[in-house]
């Protein structure tokens, strides 16, 4: 079956799941006010999904333009490669029942290590963050499936590890329904959630940064020159970020293959001194976890990954990012200061604040070149 398939890369758990990292980055913009999510989908807001806002940084200079994201065209040149995710989201988000008390909740499927045990993250019947803990050992049914709690995934986060008797994956795709925030003032069904390159499922939630791509972007890149290849990115759940720096955060590992044709495309563009552009903090964290010591992308390569992107360990075979836009208090930003200077960031993300730019999956673009 198809959802069995999903399962058969996880067959070996990473040897660590998280861990501190040294020289903890501040993770605060300090912004002048709150921004503000997307509380529709573009279709429902009368926008194609091409047609959010793109804020482009040039990251040489630090100028910054304001456009959409079906221009974005403008910006890439022959020669350039584009990098996108093609994993596939799943319907993540199930109802539960802890066996000792009968009371209902939501778990949020996190990832699946392998074909018995979980990674999930408890959450109200209504979908909200839940704190309370599960005690080691007690029996819950996930989507009808038998589960028993492990264990705490990190103190700093409401993932458990669980071990099933059945295939939660399949579960599921019958009783599921894809993760929606509370900032969401609509319910968009799981079409909303892929991107036009979701390929193989497995991620808990959508890689959102290559949602606004349409086949009308995507044929007018081709036509300009740019090549386009893909990594696979199973995403974890983004909302147990802790506030607090750098090592105070938990870290999901994620599986991921890089193929031997995306290596190749890779290792030429940057031999020859050309842009490889990452659709997605996903794809910078694959091709990471793909490149050796020497520098170079190894292709056919694929498992966990824990790998973290700071300054301290910037990424050597990506140099741009495509990227939405990320709240204080979430590991993405240390990612960016990879990128970008604190300083530009802020000056970007005030001005994207001012005009009204919108957060979360949803919402607006971010190039960085």
């Amino acid at each position: 079956m198809r959802q069995r398939e999903t399962v058969a890369p996880y067959s070996k758990a990473p040897e660590r799941v998280f861990h501190n990292i040294p020289n903890p980055f501040p993770l605060s913009l300090h912004l002048s006010g709150v921004p503000t999510p997307a509380r529709q989908t573009p279709e429902e807001r009368g926008l194609a999904r091409d047609e959010v806002r793109l804020l482009v940084l040039h990251r040489a200079t630090g100028r910054i333009e304001h456009t959409q994201f079906l221009k974005m065209t403008d910006f890439l040149r022959a020669g350039d490669v584009l990098v996108v995710n093609d994993s596939k989201t799943l319907p993540a988000s199930m109802p539960a029942i802890r066996v000792k008390t009968g009371s209902h909740l939501r778990i949020h499927l996190a990832l699946c290590l392998t074909p018995t045990v979980y990674v999930v993250e408890r959450r109200t019947m209504d979908g909200l963050a839940d704190e309370q803990p599960f005690d080691i050992g007690e029996q819950l049914f996930i989507g009808g499936v038998a589960t028993t709690v492990l264990g705490h995934f990190h103190p700093n986060s409401r993932l458990w590890y669980v071990e099933s008797r059945g295939d939660l994956w399949q579960a599921a795709a019958t009783c599921g329904q894809p993760i929606r925030y509370e900032y969401l003032q609509s319910r968009p069904d799981l079409d909303a959630y892929q991107t036009v390159f979701a390929k193989h499922s497995g991620s808990a939630e959508m890689p959102s940064a290559a949602r606004p791509f349409s086949n009308r972007v995507l044929s007018e890149l081709r036509q300009n020159g740019v090549a386009i290849t893909n990594i696979t990115l199973h995403t974890g759940v983004s909302s147990h970020e802790v506030v607090g720096s750098l090592d105070d955060h938990p870290f999901l590992p994620e599986w991921f293959s890089v193929p031997q044709a995306t290596a190749d495309v890779v290792n030429r563009a940057n031999r020859d001194g050309r842009r490889v552009i990452a659709a997605g903090t996903t794809v910078v964290r694959a091709l990471a976890a793909a490149t050796g010591r020497d520098g170079l992308v190894m292709g056919n390569k694929s498992g966990w990954t824990t790998v973290v992107i700071t300054p301290n360990n910037p990424p050597v075979s990506v140099t741009s990012l495509l990227t939405g836009l990320h709240h204080d208090a979430t590991s993405h930003l240390a990612m960016l200061y990879a990128f970008v200077t604190p300083e530009q960031l802020h000056k970007a993300y005030e001005e994207a604040l001012h005009r009204e730019y919108l957060w979360h999956e949803f919402g607006d673009s971010n190039l960085i070149l």
